[in-house]
């Protein structure tokens, strides 16, 4: 069975160099078959992710991956995370954890209760708790959904912190699952739709391994993708 994998990423393809870094990644760590869903804002009224109120959002894909039980017919399970990202170990092993009947699985964290930038979401469970589709497109505080859990740990089973591994922590990169560019002004493909200050990445090791990876990639066919579409308008708080 293949692994469902939501990347919440940018419209105009403004993150296309991580986006395929982090694609090669995940399928260079895996034998198993991913499905991505690359999660971009549009203005197709017919599409999924077009029509939604993203004028409070931080990210240009903030509110999406609250769509993702809805997007599946609140069926199977689904992992969400967000494109700043690079796989180290095998997804399958994350797709496939016991979440002890808990409808999400999510590290502890230190900005938040739970850092829900990297999540296995249990499509029917979640159900009876997220807003119906409707009200998260329309409603501009949809990306907050989740603080509704903050209060509700009951509801989420503690991940690995591995598994999240913000800007690589004090960890080494051999133990390392899955490492968060979570520092935007750091990140080194430098997305245009970011206009704060830019700063190179405090770690070299981190920087020599996206390098390495970026080269293995395009060895590999990997091509960063273009837009062909029109582009798309949106502001983003900072």
């Amino acid at each position: 069975m293949a692994i469902n994998l939501f990347i919440g990423t940018s419209p105009n393809y403004e993150d296309r160099e991580i986006e395929m870094i982090y694609e090669y990644s995940l399928r260079k760590n895996t034998n198993h078959d991913i499905n991505i869903t690359w999660m971009r804002l549009n203005n197709d009224v017919n599409s999924f992710w077009g029509g939604w109120n993203t004028s409070e959002w931080f990210t240009p894909f903030s509110g999406f991956r609250w769509g993702i039980p809805a997007y599946c017919n609140y069926e199977g399970r689904a992992i969400y995370t967000d494109v700043d990202m690079i796989n180290l170990s095998d997804i399958n092993e994350l797709y496939s954890i016991d979440l002890k009947g808990k409808p999400i699985g999510a590290r502890k964290g230190s900005r938040w209760n739970y850092e829900f930038c990297v999540m296995v979401l249990d499509c029917a469970r979640l159900k009876e708790y997220i807003w119906k589709i409707s009200k998260l497109k329309s409603d501009r505080g949809s990306h907050e959904f989740h603080k509704n859990f903050f209060n509700q740990s009951n509801l989420i089973f503690p991940v690995d912190e591995l598994w999240n591994c913000l800007d690589g922590e004090n960890k080494e990169i051999n133990e390392i699952k899955q490492l968060h560019f979570t520092n935007m002004s750091t990140q080194p493909w430098r997305p245009s739709w970011y206009k704060g200050e830019h700063k190179i990445h405090p770690r070299e090791d981190v920087m020599r391994l996206y390098e390495e990876l970026k080269s293995e990639a395009l060895k590999n066919g990997y091509k960063p993708k273009k837009n062909l579409f029109e582009k798309i308008s949106y502001e983003i708080r900072l």
